[in-house]
Order: C-alpha cells, then structure tokens, then sequence
C-alpha cells in the first residue's frame, strides 16, 4: 500500500499536541544521532518537524482564541 502525501497530511492533523512534541523530539534526537551520513532520512525528518510545527503553531493559536 502506497502512503500519499494528502494520507500523510491528514495523519499529522490528527495527532496530539504531545504526540507531536513527543515526535519532535524523536526526531531531533535521530538527527544528532545520524549526522550528515544519513542527509536524506535527516532531510525528510525536517520536513516533517515543520509541518509538525505548523499544525501546533494552529492548536495554539485557537487555544488562545478560545481563551482571550
């Protein structure tokens, strides 16, 4: 089975706001633990520490909405 891009989109909106820093983090960690010999998986996890960081940047914003 083939994931698509719009598959992978719509399984980051759905994930927690602790999921998504747990996430972050993981992915950081793999980062260091990588280095440069594994530019490719590094580059593909960046992407992917972004758009995470989109989507809590969102959750934020209306939890403030919500709050003011």
């Amino acid at each position: 089975m083939t994931t698509t891009r719009t598959d992978m989109t719509a399984a980051h909106e759905t994930r927690s706001f602790l999921s998504a820093v747990r996430r972050i983090e993981a992915l950081t960690q793999e980062i260091r633990r990588e280095g440069l010999g594994a530019f490719e998986k590094a580059e593909a996890a960046y992407t992917e520490v972004e758009h995470l960081r989109a989507v809590l940047t969102t959750r934020i914003a209306d939890l403030r909405r919500r709050n003011a």
